[in-house]
């Protein structure tokens, strides 16, 4: 089985950062963010001031926060 947010699991390693260290320079528990990250893809279970926080962290431009974070909405866009 796929593990969820795949492709934001990836941008986090790329950055050299570790899930705890992406927490902290977040500003999340890193207890939520581990939920929010094995959480199905779809639960919709992230909070705007998490997604802002990641996306200014990992530089994730406003035009790809679908990818990262509603992938399951970016696949129907595109099909």
């Amino acid at each position: 089985m796929k593990k969820p947010y795949l492709k934001l699991r990836r941008l986090i390693e790329d950055e050299g950062l570790e899930q705890q260290e992406l927490a902290v320079l977040a500003g999340i528990c890193d207890r939520t963010l581990s939920k929010r990250l094995n959480a199905p893809e779809d639960s919709g279970c992230w909070l705007p001031r998490e997604i802002t926080s990641i996306c200014q962290v990992l530089h994730i431009p406003q035009e790809k926060i679908g990818e990262y974070f509603f992938p399951q909405i970016a696949k129907e866009a595109s099909a």
